[in-house]
Parts: structure tokens; C-alpha cells; sequence
């Protein structure tokens, strides 16, 4: 009986602390343990691609199992803590590099770094270094990069056709110059179109602080400082990106997609009406959506990075799983299990062959297989170099952003110049954040 016991003693050491666990607790119960996993969910698709990875890890681990339950509120991270609060909170959830100070801050996140630097077959260096880098708070990491998105350029081949209007791929330099002289000659030609060109935009924005910034950037501007407690000193780039955004909008080079049935401008991309707009990998699973006007035309979408002034640039929105602290035995053991099968080689390459956001994997983006099926999003990945992401040191992101959102706004609305506004985002971001950073 010795060896037999030294054989089980040696075999349950090797399994580890919270699978013993699992299995002492799986004897005193029937009942399979279950964590729940949450997220926002931007459309039906994103839906069913969560729904799908839950199931994957699922049909994986039978002894346990994983429930996604998204959170639905109007803003995704009030619910989410909100429920910290409650004692409600989900084992694994969706957290953007942004606010993953305040919510480190608040220590409901784990550092994740001790676990996933352990697990060799993880890969933890595989991932792009500015996407990683950003979910690092005060040294620790809180977060494992799910994917990320980046904003670029789509064009209607048709409609440009239409108008005799040449290709942005097709110029020799594509600038805000002639970013903004591709839109007055499709505004000027839209009586070519079907119907004299009723129901036709040259291109849809709206009052987006993101899409300002992305700008901001190319013009060699800051917004908030690098220690995350006021406004930048070098901000004169954030003025004429706001006034460039704003420009195309009260020239009528733009029209509002508030004024469109889908309400945002990638989805009134997706109506056929709309030559150009500028929008993230986010809109591609929509174009082509069973129905939509692009589903069987995708040759018709044409694509291309972000202009440059001062210099080229784009915007880039990280996105991670985060597990809850204060977890222990099988949970937590579920939880990790979960994230290293979501966010590791074999689970993001699932995740990404879905198309709906890029690959943090580095050889997931760089393969000739993925640059073949998804010529559009490799496009978006390839301003990688000249990305720029929510990098802000402050645990008041989310509270300084809505109100500069706010103020941008009100000057589509009518009610600010953009000199105004530009100088009230300045007094709001040091006010927001006076005493906030770390």
C-alpha cells in the first residue's frame, strides 16, 4: 500500500493547489462549480463570438464550467462597479487599459503577472509591447490583452466611382489636405448619383472625443500629462484637431450619423450611402453581415490608414480580461484557467479568425494567413508603429473623459466655438484630474 499512497501523494502535489482543492470539494458536491464571465457586447456578433469561446473552454473542462452574463447597462464600467460594490462582481470580466488604473486603484483587480509569467506554454512575451504595456499599473500587471482596435480610413469603391472621385489609395500623399479635397469633390459630384444623390453623405462623424484625438495626435499634440494629473502643456495640437473634426462638420463636408438609421458611422457605412468615414476593425463584422448592403460586394469597401499632418498616427483601444482579487480555491484556479485559454496562442487565434478586433499576439498578426483572410483589419494593424492608445496615468479617466465628451458636444450642438471648447476641455481635464495622479 506504501508505494500506492506515495504514487497518489506525488500525483495530487503535481496537479496543484486549486485543482486539489477541486477535487476535495467535487467529492462533498454534485453540482458543477461555475463562474461567470461578463463583458459589454457592441452587437449580436460579438455575442455569439463570446457565447462560442465560453463553449470551447467549456467542452475542454467538464468538471467546471464558465457562464457568460454581459452587463448591459448604459455604461458598461458603472455596472461592472457597481457590482464590486454589491459583492456581485464576475470572476472574469472586459477591462480596457483606460480605466484599469481606477479599478486597480480600488484593488479589484488581481496582478496577474506572478500566474501568467509561471505558465510557460503562455507565451507571456508573444504579445505586441504597447498593448501589453498598457495594462501594467504601478508595475504590476492587471490585465491579459484580449485584442485591440485601431481607427483607419473606408471608402465606398462605388460611390467614388460614381463621382469620378479618385481613390485615397490611389494619391500621391494622403494628408489633411487632401483628406478634406477627397470630401468636397464627392460632395460636389453627388448629383451623379442614384437619385441626384438624396440620402447620400460624403462622409458621417459625430461629436466623438476618440475620433478628435486620433487627429490631435497627427497634429503632434497631447491631451493629458504624462504624470495623469492635468492637462498637457503641449496641447496646441488638440485645438486644430478640433477644429479640423468640427470643420468638416459645419462645411458640410460631413453630415451627423444621429441624422442616419444606424446612428453611428460605421454602421451608415454599412447602409451603401456614405463615401468615406472614419471607424475601427469593430465595423468590418457589420459590412458583412448577412443583408447588409456590402455582404456580397466586400470588393466594393476600400480601406486605408489615417491621413498624417505633422506626422502619421492613429488611435488604439486595448482590450483585456481581468480577474476579481480576492478569489481562492477552485474559483480562482476556473478564472485563471479561463483567462490563459482565452487570451493564450490557441485561444486568441480563435477569438481573432471571427474578425472582429486584432490580434495582441504578435505572430497571430504578422502570419500570412491572417494578412489573407483579413486584408482589412492587417491594414488596421499595420499603423501599429504610429499607434497611440488611452495610455493616461489617473484613476479619473472615465469621470474626465465624459465631461470633455460633453463639452465637444455642445459644440456640435451649437453652443460652443471650437476655440471654446478646446479651452473649456483644458479647464475641465485640470480640474478632473487635480490630485488624481499616481
Amino acid at each position: 500500500m506504501w508505494p500506492i499512497v506515495v504514487v497518489v501523494i506525488i500525483i495530487l502535489a503535481g496537479i496543484g493547489g486549486g485543482l486539489g482543492y477541486y477535487f476535495y470539494e467535487k467529492g462533498k458536491s454534485t453540482s458543477t462549480p461555475s463562474i461567470v464571465f461578463s463583458g459589454w457586447v457592441s452587437s449580436g456578433a460579438e455575442y455569439n463570438f463570446d457565447q462560442a469561446m465560453v463553449s470551447a473552454f467549456n467542452a475542454l473542462h467538464t468538471n467546471v464550467s464558465v457562464k457568460f452574463e454581459p452587463i448591459t447597462t448604459s455604461n458598461y464600467y458603472t455596472g461592472l462597479e457597481n457590482e464590486f460594490v454589491a459583492g456581485n462582481q464576475p470572476a472574469v470580466f472586459y477591462m480596457e487599459n483606460d480605466v484599469l488604473p481606477e479599478f486597480a486603484h480600488a484593488g479589484y483587480l488581481m496582478n496577474l503577472g506572478p500566474t501568467l509569467s509561471a505558465n510557460t506554454t503562455y507565451d507571456l512575451n508573444g504579445f505586441e509591447p504597447g498593448v501589453i504595456n498598457s495594462f501594467y499599473f504601478n508595475g504590476n500587471l492587471y490585465a491579459a490583452p484580449k485584442d485591440w482596435s485601431a481607427l483607419f480610413v473606408l471608402f465606398n469603391k462605388q460611390i467614388f466611382n460614381q463621382e469620378h472621385v479618385a481613390y485615397p489609395t490611389n494619391l500621391t500623399s494622403w494628408t489633411w489636405s487632401t483628406f478634406q479635397s477627397t470630401l468636397t469633390h464627392l460632395k460636389a459630384n453627388a448629383s451623379l448619383l442614384p437619385g441626384g444623390g438624396t440620402g447620400y453623405y460624403p462622409m458621417v462623424e459625430g461629436p466623438q472625443f476618440a475620433r478628435i484625438l486620433a487627429f490631435m495626435h497627427e497634429a503632434g499634440g497631447q491631451w493629458i500629462n504624462p504624470a495623469g494629473n492635468g492637462a498637457s502643456p503641449n496641447s496646441a495640437g488638440l485645438e486644430s484637431a478640433i477644429q479640423f473634426w468640427y470643420g468638416l462638420y459645419s462645411s458640410g463636408l460631413a453630415g451627423l450619423s444621429s441624422n442616419m438609421s444606424a446612428g453611428w458611422n460605421g454602421g451608415d457605412f454599412a447602409t451603401g450611402k456614405v463615401g468615406m468615414v472614419v471607424t475601427g476593425n469593430w465595423a468590418i463584422p457589420v459590412l458583412n453581415a448577412s443583408g447588409a448592403y456590402f455582404a456580397n460586394q466586400m470588393s466594393s469597401v476600400g480601406y486605408t490608414v489615417m491621413p498624417s499632418d505633422t506626422q502619421a498616427a492613429t488611435m488604439m483601444f486595448n482590450v483585456g480580461l481581468s480577474l476579481a482579487s480576492g478569489m481562492s480555491g477552485v474559483k480562482l484556479w476556473t478564472a485563471e484557467q479561463f483567462l490563459e485559454y482565452f487570451t493564450g496562442p490557441t485561444g486568441e487565434q480563435k477569438w481573432v479568425s471571427n474578425g472582429l478586433a486584432l490580434p495582441s499576439r504578435t505572430a497571430i498578426l504578422d502570419s500570412a494567413g491572417y494578412q489573407s483572410a483579413f486584408p482589412i483589419d492587417y491594414l488596421a494593424g499595420s499603423q501599429f508603429p504610429v499607434a497611440y492608445g488611452w495610455n493616461y496615468n489617473t484613476t479619473n479617466f472615465q469621470a474626465t473623459e465624459a465631461d470633455c465628451h460633453s463639452v465637444i458636444a455642445n459644440m456640435f450642438a451649437g453652443k460652443l466655438t471650437p476655440q471654446a471648447a478646446y479651452q473649456q476641455i483644458l479647464t475641465v481635464t485640470n480640474q478632473d484630474l487635480a490630485g488624481t495622479g499616481t
